[in-house]
């Protein structure tokens, strides 16, 4: 009989927990950034400072595999040395579709609010290139490369 209890909680655990990356995944992922001339030749030893939600994280470029804590927040990124300052902004995205599954399982939906909360269920891009001179957006979503956004798209 306790055999049978313990077997049918650790199913329950199973099930209700199916979906929640906050048990099944990891809480920080590796990302790689990269500065750029304007003719897109990398320029090493930019200072950098990226800051999400949850950290705040400062090197010189290029910064190759950094594992940066996950969060809904983006990531916010200054590059400087002298006088050229590369700036850009890497959206964080949530993997909607599996969490959109997962809230269909039973206990999926606390699992994925769960997953916001702490930001397990978000990802970055895992490649990052910023260009001197400009402001950029690199998306998650897609995992294109990074594209301009000028000063009359940000008002």
């Amino acid at each position: 009989m306790t055999l049978r209890i313990a077997s049918l909680l650790a199913l329950s655990t199973v099930v209700l927990a199916s979906g929640c990356a906050t048990l099944t995944g990891e809480p920080t992922q590796r990302i790689s950034l990269q500065t750029l001339d304007a003719q897109g030749q990398q320029i090493r030893g930019m200072r950098c400072r990226i800051i999400n939600g949850n950290a705040e994280y400062v090197g010189d470029s290029p910064m190759m595999d950094m594992e940066v804590r996950r969060s809904a927040t983006d990531l916010e990124i200054e590059c400087r040395q002298g006088m050229r300052v590369a700036r850009g902004t890497a959206i964080s995205r949530s993997g909607a579709a599996a969490m959109a599954r997962a809230a269909l399982m039973p206990g999926g939906s606390a699992g994925a609010v769960v997953d916001h909360m702490t930001g397990y269920g978000y990802t970055y891009p895992r490649v990052i290139q910023l260009r001197v001179g400009e402001t950029l957006i690199v998306d998650a979503s897609d995992d294109l490369p990074a594209r301009a956004r000028t000063a009359s798209a940000e008002r």
